[in-house]
């Protein structure tokens, strides 16, 4: 019979929670019915079922993964992170945060700024580039409508340039991804 611990998952709550109201009204681009909330949720989600992290690096990962997108797409702050949820935890969202420094003006610019976050995510403990595993898993799982096929094929290779580069800190999560990018590219394939 399980305990009852009615705070075992205050931390997760408390992330889920600020994650809520810090992305408040927004929603997924090009699915303008879809809160964006549900997003960072399935983030999460990806790492506890299939990151297999020991416990202790699951709790933190997952409370990453609900804050991954709050400094890059809102207007909380890296300090409010570490106010509300420690060093270790905002150190983990900063390096998931795109250099805002890095203007993405083409697919050039954008290569170089996934190529910069992927420099600071191979010195991140592997907890956290299982969140960035999991959150291009996510990713994949729906385009926005209006993404064009070459759109979709330049994602694709950045989500194989990710499986490669950060792979190692997940198997499970690793899997996912690399099935996942060839059922999409099977899927544009047979699209044409």
């Amino acid at each position: 019979m399980a305990t009852y611990r009615p705070n075992a998952n205050t931390l997760r709550n408390q992330a889920l929670m600020f994650a809520t109201i810090a992305h408040g009204s927004q929603v997924r681009a090009g699915n303008d019915h879809i809160p964006y909330i549900f997003h960072p949720v399935d983030v999460a989600n990806e790492v506890i079922y299939y990151s297999g992290l020991p416990l202790p690096e699951l709790e933190i990962a997952s409370v990453i993964a609900l804050l991954h997108d709050t400094v890059e797409d809102t207007a909380v702050t890296i300090e409010n992170i570490r106010e509300q949820f420690g060093q270790r935890i905002a150190d983990g969202v900063a390096a998931l945060t795109k250099n805002a420094s890095i203007v993405e003006i083409s697919n050039l610019t954008k290569i170089r700024q996934l190529e910069e976050n992927l420099i600071r995510l191979k010195q991140a403990p592997a907890h956290v580039q299982a969140v960035k595993l999991a959150d291009r898993v996510s990713n994949l799982k729906a385009f926005p409508a209006m993404w064009a096929r070459e759109k979709i094929r330049n994602y694709l290779d950045e989500a194989a340039l990710i499986a490669r580069e950060l792979g190692g800190a997940s198997d499970g999560l690793h899997a996912r991804l690399v099935s996942r990018i060839a059922d999409t590219r099977v899927m544009l394939s047979l699209v044409s």
